[in-house]
């Protein structure tokens, strides 16, 4: 069996390369998003830059073989909710909380791995 063609959890990639700068900031801006507190609707333009990232996240993990880049681009797809609900993300509670924590850890894995390529 050829091993090249193998997904796995983090993909393929370089390990000598640099750290994806778009990961990190992308990762530390979901986290600060984890800790600000609104009264009013949750940001549009938010949204969109998650789902934005997402779908390069999945591109990248596609061309990495890389299963942690797949389910972190379809986690992405949660983010649609508050561009269709208002209610959704509108208060800071254990979804809010554990949505935006699980993107920017997963995000901050990916760009020590398959997000190098």
């Amino acid at each position: 069996m050829n091993n090249s063609n193998a997904w796995s959890l983090l993909g393929r990639f370089d390990s000598a390369a640099r750290t994806s700068v778009f990961g990190m900031v992308l990762a530390v801006v979901i986290a600060f998003e984890t800790f600000s507190a609104r009264d009013a609707r949750y940001s549009v333009l938010m949204s969109a830059l998650v789902l934005i990232a997402g779908g390069f996240v999945g591109k990248k993990a596609l061309s990495a073989q890389s299963l942690l880049g797949i389910f972190t681009a379809i986690f992405c797809l949660v983010w649609i909710i508050p561009i269709l609900n208002s209610d959704f993300f509108k208060s800071v509670d254990l979804t809010f909380m554990l949505a935006h924590s699980i993107l920017s850890l997963a995000v901050a894995v990916g760009a020590f791995t398959y997000l190098k390529n």
